[in-house]
């Protein structure tokens, strides 16, 4: 959380496009504002994926969400809401609202590793079938961790792990991992990012487990 009193924003974007023998637009685009007072950080991110193959949309998937920090020394707690969809996984809509805890355990310039703790409830719709929703209510335990690590002046590693566990039966867990690997050039960032999410209890027919990966570049304003 190095931000300082500066409204600041990033804009990343990835995408594929391909006319001919094989129609493909496929795109994503990641924004983030984010303002320091005094001891609160507040942060607004949404992010859009778009695939299209042959006319058919195969993906129009957002997320957005409003985040707050109280920094207590290198340490903070912190409150959140979120709203999303996903049409690969079936999702309608999924909102989370939530708080917890993080604590700083490792810092050296803007390098750093942080866990932290908490709890959410979440709201999701699945559409089963094409007659067919499936709604789900649960309060969720939630364990991260986030890290970044330079390994050389120009290049540097963020990692974010999230384990999440539904309150009321422990075998209902989420895992999410996404580690991204930063290039810096003058004008702007270039990267490479694998997602990969596991639910052993999917709710309507899904695999448990998929992964993406990709190439993109972010930019700073301030």
């Amino acid at each position: 959380m190095d931000i300082d009193e500066k409204m600041t924003y990033n804009l990343g974007f990835k995408g594929d496009f391909n006319f001919g023998n094989i129609d493909l637009i496929q795109f994503s685009t990641s924004h983030q504002f984010a303002k320091s007072v005094n001891r609160s950080l507040f942060r607004v991110l949404f992010n859009y994926d778009f695939i299209e193959e042959s006319s058919q949309t195969i993906a129009s998937d957002f997320t957005g969400q409003f985040r707050y920090n109280y920094r207590i020394n290198k340490s903070s707690v912190f409150g959140f809401i979120q709203g999303q969809n996903s049409k690969s996984l079936k999702m309608s809509h999924r909102y989370t609202s939530g708080g917890g805890y993080r604590q700083n355990l490792w810092s050296k310039n803007k390098d750093y590793f942080d866990l932290s703790a908490g709890m959410f409830f979440e709201d999701e719709l699945y559409d089963k079938d094409l007659s067919t929703q499936v709604q789900v209510y649960n309060w969720r335990y939630s364990f991260s961790g986030f890290s970044k690590y330079s390994l050389t002046e120009k290049t540097f590693i963020n990692l974010s792990v999230y384990y999440q566990i539904k309150t009321s039966n422990s075998e209902d867990h989420r895992l999410f991992i996404e580690p991204r690997l930063y290039y810096k050039l003058s004008k702007f960032d270039v990267f490479l990012d694998l997602t990969y999410r596991y639910h052993n209890t999917p709710y309507v027919i899904l695999y448990q487990s998929d992964t993406s990966f990709e190439i993109g570049v972010e930019f700073k304003l301030n």
